[in-house]
């Protein structure tokens, strides 16, 4: 009976603690799939199909993720059966094709997090729609008209082509399971962007807490060295040196500066970040953003809008009497 008793105060707990959300139901659209469909049999049907979804989503595809400049419509053709056609492309595509057999636990990753982000920000947008693609090394998320936009080529890890080309520092983020916590921090990044003014340190690391923090609500299921997109050996390194490397930001004396460069590493993917020991993980002004900002939250407790509305960094960061 006792057991029964404490069975019941942890389902009683976990219903009390489970986040509000609002049902969203955002459509996955496989423009990767459709375009690498492209033959020269069915060049009008297959374009036509897609830009009678998504007006103008080839060209803005074919202009900013592969470089592919066309002058008019003849060339256009020509290059895009090139393109597809092209071995190392069709190699990527199958490779894509491979992983992602199935997309519906990423559709309801996705679909939680904005149902929780809309719940707590109605006023917000959120993507109208997901649309996959092949982005052929260029970036991995980004947007187009409301709708967000995913390189599933980014997510392969050691699958891709690609991926003994790139720094061994970048190879931790080529994974699925930073996926989700990517796309939710360049959405809600673009949605606040306008309201926080950021110009020193100070301002970005502040604005760059408030993002993990809120990402902490918005993916409830994730571990921090997910919503950090950190490997666990990082996160590791800055729990235990999470004192000196405070008192290594103060002694730099960069709290007020206005030059970014003087501290882009703090904020920016690099082998280390600098004025840091060459152990420190690159970005870690996230990671203590967010120490400070959620050290905020636990002495203030303010809502999630309330928390994006204060724009005084300064007094965030006094009022979280932030001392490690």
């Amino acid at each position: 009976m006792k057991f029964i008793k404490i069975l019941l105060i942890f389902f009683v707990f976990n219903s009390c603690v489970k986040q509000e959300k609002v049902e969203v139901d955002i459509p996955i659209y496989r423009f990767d799939k459709n375009f690498y469909k492209i033959n020269d049999e069915n060049y009008d049907k297959q374009l036509n199909q897609i830009e009678s979804k998504f007006p103008g989503l080839t060209d803005y595809y074919l202009n900013n993720h592969i470089a592919m400049i066309n002058s008019n419509d003849s060339i256009k053709r020509k290059n895009i059966l090139s393109f597809t056609s092209f071995s190392g492309v069709v190699l990527l595509q199958n490779k894509i094709d491979n992983y992602f057999t199935n997309t519906k636990e990423i559709s309801n990753k996705i679909n939680e997090s904005f149902g929780i982000y809309k719940y707590h920000f109605p006023e917000n947008e959120i993507p109208e729609n997901i649309i996959f693609i092949n982005a052929f090394n260029s970036f991995g998320i980004d947007s187009y008209n409301n709708n967000l936009i995913i390189g599933l080529d980014f997510y392969l890890g050691k699958d891709n082509p690609m991926f003994n080309t790139v720094y061994d520092y970048l190879k931790t983020r080529y994974d699925e399971k930073f996926m989700i916590a990517d796309a939710v921090e360049y959405w809600i990044s673009s949605e606040f962007i306008e309201t926080q003014d950021s110009k020193t340190f100070l301002e970005e690391l502040i604005l760059k807490g408030k993002i993990m923090y809120i990402m902490n609500e918005f993916l409830p299921e994730e571990a921090d060295n997910i919503i950090l997109r950190f490997a666990e050996k990082d996160l590791k390194w800055c729990k235990t040196h999470e004192q000196n490397i405070w008192n290594e930001i103060l002694k730099m004396d960069i709290l007020y500066e206005l030059d970014e460069s003087n501290y882009i590493s703090f904020f920016n993917d690099s082998p280390f970040t600098k004025g840091m020991p060459k152990e420190s993980p690159g970005r870690l002004g996230y990671w203590v953003g967010y120490q400070i900002v959620n050290q905020y939250m636990k002495n203030e407790g303010v809502s999630l809008l309330d928390l994006m509305k204060n724009t005084n960094s300064q007094e965030i960061l006094l009022k979280s009497k932030y001392k490690p």
